[in-house]
């Protein structure tokens, strides 16, 4: 079953990749890491556009609370009191109070690539000093938010080492947030060229190409990706909604978007447009409720939502 796109649809999917109005109050955002390492950690977030940073101190429980943080895609990273990056991954904040659950697989050798991304390529390959200390330089830079410097500097990682998978996509996510994204898809290729199942640099080409509209592209980009994290919710968001906007709704549109509320709440919505264009009004209305149950009162989509369920009930 497919049919056409038009309307709110773009309007909730373009909220998904944090196109949404200036000035908007941040969102707060709650999060669990385990296990919980001795010392004090620390968890950064940092907008892919740049334009927001926001770092929480993680409590003995192992929570930590984001109390501003801006819709759309970001970087995530956990930091040892030494300033040692033990896990990095992309998360996309919806613009609702949702949870992000952190998993530290490899505690005990925070120098490592994190959650899972380093292959088996990277596992025999050596990267040189100089394309070391030239990728620590610019993540150093990036976290301070000196963007052209860190660009500079993981441009030198990749010239002196043409294999440095993690320098090539840490070098597209800087791209990505000066608005350079022809060139991030290309270095995000580049990683994956060089270490195929690099999760990190899936996600993140995945998200550049929506957020470039190509759409055909990041659907077969999301699928690879959903291979190494098959319950990614926003690896399911990013497929179903490229998926919609390349070839319309479909029965495999839906199921991705269903995959992605517990992550991305705005699935809600869109899942409840589609099943009203089906007729399934009891349905949607159900989709609609739930995600106003679980937004706050100054949610961008909250108007939009309330809209929508006037619509349905009087139908």
């Amino acid at each position: 079953m497919k049919t056409c796109v038009t309307g709110i649809s773009l309007l909730i999917a373009a909220a998904m990749f944090g196109q949404t109005p200036d000035g908007r109050r941040g969102v707060q955002v709650r999060g669990e890491l385990s296990p919980v390492p001795p010392g004090t950690l620390t968890v950064e977030l940092s907008s892919n556009d740049g334009a927001s940073a926001e770092s929480a101190v993680v409590n003995s429980d192992g929570s930590f609370e984001f109390r501003s943080a801006q819709p759309g895609p970001h970087e995530l990273r956990v930091m040892s009191p030494g300033g040692m990056v033990l896990h990095k991954e992309t998360v996309l904040i919806s613009g609702i109070n949702q949870p992000i659950s952190i998993r530290l697989t490899q505690p005990s050798a925070p120098a490592s690539p994190a959650n899972g991304t380093i292959s088996a390529q990277q596992l025999g390959h050596k990267v040189p000093v100089g394309a070391r200390k030239a990728y620590d330089k610019a993540e150093q830079s990036e976290m301070k938010g000196d963007h052209q410097q860190a660009l500079a500097l993981f441009r030198e990682a990749v010239a002196l080492d043409p294999e440095f998978a993690d320098a090539f996509n840490e070098l597209g996510a800087v791209e990505v947030g000066t608005g350079d994204l022809d060139q991030a898809i290309e270095h995000f290729q580049k990683a994956i060229d060089v270490a195929p199942d690099h999760r990190l640099a899936l996600a993140n080409l995945s998200i550049a190409l929506a957020k470039a509209e190509r759409y055909g592209e990041a659907a077969v980009v999301a699928r690879q990706a959903l291979r190494f994290m098959p319950t990614s919710g926003t690896i399911h968001y990013v497929l179903g909604t490229s998926l919609l906007f390349a070839s319309g709704d479909s029965d495999e549109v839906l199921d991705n978007l269903e995959k992605a509320t517990s992550e991305i709440p705005l699935a809600y919505l869109l899942s409840a447009e589609l099943l009203m264009r089906r007729g399934k009004r009891d349905e949607a209305i159900q989709h609609v409720e739930q995600y106003l149950r679980i937004v706050p009162d100054d949610d961008s989509q909250r108007s939009r939502a309330e809209a929508m369920l006037t619509e349905l009930k009087q139908q």
